[in-house]
């Protein structure tokens, strides 16, 4: 390195990571944004009961309307339903629980049968006999016969 290159690198500015107009535009981006959202807001408020259904179909004095007389019915069925077919999969559920706790225990003691039949047999311990006694033998007798 030259003592050139070192002088003119020292007479730079460093820069900041992004210049100066880079830094502006999301902030700018976002006051848009903001300011689209606010005037749809402002267009909205008033006509939000037509966009929101559910919110004009209300009728005056709490009653409700005819279609909603006609399928009032049809909805509290189909609540019914659900609940019986609801009540119906927890006793089901609770069935399976209790056959599968009955496999298990079948299990547990066929395990145990099995690790009772791989287990060697224990030897019984050989009874001490008891120490018989000496049965005296007979001394055999010689008989010598001279013969003369």
């Amino acid at each position: 390195m030259s003592n050139d290159s070192d002088q003119t690198w020292h007479r730079e500015a460093p820069s900041g990571p992004l210049p100066r107009d880079r830094r502006r535009w999301p902030w700018f981006l976002l006051i848009v944004i903001l300011a689209i959202a606010g005037a749809g807001g402002v267009f909205a408020w008033p006509q939000i009961a037509q966009l929101v259904p559910s919110l004009g179909r209300e009728a005056p004095g709490g009653e409700l309307p005819p279609d909603d007389k006609e399928t009032l019915p049809d909805l509290l069925a189909a609540q019914q339903k659900a609940e019986e077919d609801l009540a119906a999969l927890r006793q089901a559920i609770a069935d399976q629980q209790e056959q599968l706790k009955s496999v298990v225990d079948q299990l547990t003691a066929l395990t145990s049968k099995l690790d009772a039949l791989q287990r060697p047999a224990p030897v019984p311990p050989v009874a001490a006999e008891p120490p018989r006694a000496p049965i005296a033998q007979a001394a055999p007798s010689i008989t010598v016969v001279f013969l003369l």
